[in-house]
């Protein structure tokens, strides 16, 4: 008698996860299968729809909590529910806070209560994602500021480095080093929340963004000054990442309070009061001692960073060495030779010598050297660029690529602190070639925290020295398109729209 034979069977791997667990046939229907649209069920098939097709936050119910923005980047956040800054399941009571970000009232208060808002937000279910790498992070945070780790992910984090492994750095190794150091959680989320701001330019959400961020960084800094003074092999690389997003956030800030100041000022003033004039030179301090807090912790625990995950973002070894350093091209030649002459403001026969001409003959020569090197890393337009370079002025009109921006900071890591004590002072020659070396990171376009900086130190230069010695000063002047005639009062985001500068709006 023949027996019957069954009928052959395929299963399918490629149903949704819902319908797996149900144990019952998927039609594979994207973005959401027959089943899951019947049961109006959530289906696993939406996380793979492209993101410009799915909603960032999802729309609160009424009894979601709603956000609160303010009008000014000063004002406190008070939104409801609270929650905490802290990476942690937020608490019931509010926390006192000192604000990072430098105010122009006349009476500032040191103390702010600052609630962090809550915001119903999308996420891809744990169930599908990949490899979650700050899963242990992720899982401390309110809904909030998971948001804000979200955007460092997918956003921020490649705005930082302009070299793939470097990047790899930002987005790989910082989760890690981030899970095992809570001040480094803090200064991720801070900068995210600041670019973020950036991105609502316009908007009233910039405002509690930018509160949000401050409240975040001056938790990082309470935390991170204790660290920094015992620098091990444990904790090098991410004092090392800290440092460095302290002064992401100095930059930026830095621009936005100088922006502000100006604004305050009546529009038809040309040389403003003097203490207008400190607070802009404070701002522009601010953002070289911020620069000076990576070199900081590099230089007791060198060898650690070196050895570390953070190695890719300090190591320098394929730049030229010092001695070898010069002027690459024929403007970078008459460049070079402009500002070797600077040097006549205070070596000449008719100027006693005094003890701070060593300071000041120091910063000329490295800035000399900065300027080499930075003409050394650009390739003009007309050359294929690679994909880790940014786009940089050549000549003041052609706008090349410079392979890497790290070049432009190397003159506040050289130069002393007694220069910078110089220009707390309002040392005429010192101010001078902090003028001069504005217009390496004036020279820069499409990277968000570096916007308007070199503008601004060299129009606060000009204010510092006064309408008699604006002459020292002509060329970074002229190279960075100021007008010192019509400096205050209210101005719009220049760099928006301009066919040289990426729209900000693809981030």
């Amino acid at each position: 008698m023949p027996t019957a034979t069954r009928k052959a069977h395929s299963k399918s791997r490629l149903g949704c996860g819902q319908c797996k667990k149900r144990r019952i046939k998927c039609d594979g229907k994207h973005p959401i299968c027959a089943n899951c649209e019947k049961r109006a069920q959530e289906c696993t098939f939406l996380a793979l729809v492209p993101s410009s097709r799915l909603s960032l936050t999802s729309t609160p119910s009424a009894s979601s909590p709603t956000a609160t923005t303010t009008s000014s980047p000063h004002s406190p956040v008070t939104p409801s529910p609270p929650s905490s800054t802290h990476p942690s399941i937020a608490p019931k009571t509010p926390y006192q806070i000192q604000v990072f970000r430098h105010t122009h009232d006349p009476t500032p208060k040191r103390e702010a209560a600052v609630e962090l808002e809550v915001l119903p937000v999308s996420s891809i279910p744990a169930s599908i994602r990949c490899i979650d790498l700050w899963k242990d992070t992720r899982e401390t945070l309110t809904p909030r500021l998971r948001y804000l780790l979200y955007h460092y992910e997918y956003a921020t984090s490649l705005t930082l480095a302009n070299d793939d492994p470097a990047k790899t750095a930002w987005q790989s190794s910082v989760p890690e080093l981030a899970s095992r150091h809570q001040f480094l959680v803090h200064h991720v989320l801070a900068v995210a929340s600041l670019h973020l701001g950036r991105l609502q330019e316009g908007t009233p959400e910039k405002g509690a963004s930018t509160a949000i961020a401050a409240a975040l960084m001056n938790r990082a800094l309470s935390r991170f000054r204790p660290e920094i003074a015992n620098v091990n092999a444990d904790n090098a690389a991410a004092l090392f990442a800290s440092a460095t997003l302290t002064a992401v956030y100095c930059f930026r800030t830095s621009t936005m309070d100088i922006d502000e100041i100006r604004a305050s000022v009546p529009a038809d003033t040309v040389i403003p009061p003097s203490d207008v004039v400190d607070r802009m030179l404070h701002c522009i301090l601010r953002t070289f001692w911020g620069l000076r807090g990576p070199w900081a912790v590099l230089a007791p625990g060198w060898h650690y960073v070196m050895r570390g995950e953070m190695a890719p973002v300090a190591q320098r070894k394929w730049w030229p060495s010092p001695k070898d350093r010069l002027p690459a091209t024929l403007r970078a030649m008459e460049e070079d030779g402009r500002l070797s002459e600077i040097e006549n403001l205070w070596i000449h026969p008719d100027r006693a010598y005094e003890p701070h001409f060593r300071h000041l003959s120091d910063a000329l020569l490295y800035l000399r050297e900065s300027f080499a090197l930075v003409s050394q890393l650009t390739l003009p337009e007309n050359e294929f660029p690679p994909t880790t370079s940014i786009s940089y002025s050549v000549d003041d009109t052609t706008v090349g690529y410079l392979k890497d921006r790290g070049a432009m900071f190397l003159w506040a890591t050289l130069i002393s602190r007694e220069f910078l004590q110089l220009v707390e002072q309002k040392n005429r020659d010192a101010l001078v070639l902090i003028a001069h070396y504005a217009v390496l990171p004036g020279r820069v376009r499409n990277v968000w925290w570096l916007e308007g900086l070199g503008a601004d130190m060299a129009a606060t230069v000009a204010m510092a020295l006064g309408r008699e010695n604006w002459h020292l000063i002509e060329w970074p002047i002229s190279v960075l398109g100021i007008d010192l005639e019509s400096l205050f009062g209210a101005r719009d985001d220049s760099l928006v729209r301009r066919p040289v500068h990426m729209s900000l709006e693809i981030m």
